[in-house]
């Protein structure tokens, strides 16, 4: 099946479709009545030799009077955030994540965990949610996979004393992860351990995809249909609740009319739920950004 479905939403590596002919840099000018704005496809996990981002997006972001991004990364990375993550994540007292999960798959994790050098020990007291996200930042940081899209900008920003905009509290982020837990614990231990199998090519070819601009080929690649066929109450509260909050404030960082970027993970931008979507719906014009648009 390729990269899991679990997977394919903690790393939030899935673009928007465009047709063939259209390839370009991941970046969409939308705009109506004199104000237009830029919208840019993010992937979360990059490797180094990936940075920077393309042309295309480089230029948005130089334009930009103010960058938006999904959420406050520095409160995401704070011991606060931290903390409540954990406490949320925990098991019950005199519960283990040996607990949860039938013996063939407990025993599969313990084989990856000796393959992969993943510290299973340490993951005893959380809840398979906790676990299945820790593997797979794990296996893409032996992949070299790090900082992604949103962390460059938001380091550069901070940097460079451009403003910072953000759709999303960390409350809001911290929601969501929580749904993860009301999912079946052998599923996702046992998707992970799928997606894991193939990461290393999947990767691959969806970071290549996404410099092209084949958003096409991504969204196929990914398969975010299987997505909302197989885990329907997560894209629905991780896609279509999140870009029906996300888009009114879009609508708002546009009244200026100066060109503001937002990054999003770019499952926001493709299918037929998505914030472009959404605007082409409400007349507004969305085309492709190139470098070299003033």
């Amino acid at each position: 099946m390729g990269l899991s479905i679990i997977q394919r939403f903690a790393v939030l590596v899935v673009l928007l479709s465009v047709v063939p002919w259209l390839q370009a840099d991941p970046v969409w000018e939308v705009s109506k009545d004199g104000k237009r704005i830029r919208l840019g496809a993010t992937v979360h996990f990059l490797r180094p030799a990936d940075l920077p981002p393309p042309a295309a997006m480089q230029q948005a972001y130089e334009q930009a009077q103010q960058v938006y991004l999904e959420s406050n990364l520095a409160d995401s990375a704070s011991p606060a955030f931290s903390r409540r993550l954990t406490q949320m994540m925990m098991q019950p007292a005199g519960r283990s994540l040996e607990d949860d999960l039938s013996d063939p798959v407990w025993r599969q994790l313990q084989d990856y965990a000796a393959q992969a050098s993943f510290p299973l020990v340490t993951y005893q007291g959380f809840k398979p949610a906790m676990v299945s996200m820790a593997m797979t930042v794990h296996e893409l940081g032996r992949q070299g996979f790090g900082r992604g899209v949103d962390e460059f900008y938001f380091t550069r920003a901070n940097q460079q004393g451009k403003t910072l905009g953000f759709l999303e509290s960390s409350d809001t982020l911290l929601s969501f992860m929580a749904q993860l837990n009301e999912e079946s614990s052998d599923a996702l231990i046992e998707s992970s351990l799928e997606g894991i199998e193939h990461m290393d090519g999947m990767m691959e070819e969806a970071v290549d995809a996404w410099r092209k601009g084949d958003m096409d080929g991504l969204y196929a690649l990914l398969g975010a249909d299987e997505m909302q066929t197989e885990y329907p109450s997560i894209y629905q509260n991780l896609i279509i609740e999140r870009n029906r909050q996300w888009y009114p404030k879009i609508q708002q960082a546009m009244v200026e009319g100066s060109p503001n970027l937002v990054l999003v993970g770019a499952l926001h931008l493709g299918g037929p739920d998505s914030l472009r979507v959404m605007f082409e719906e409400a007349g507004y014009q969305v085309v492709p950004f190139m470098a070299g648009v003033e």
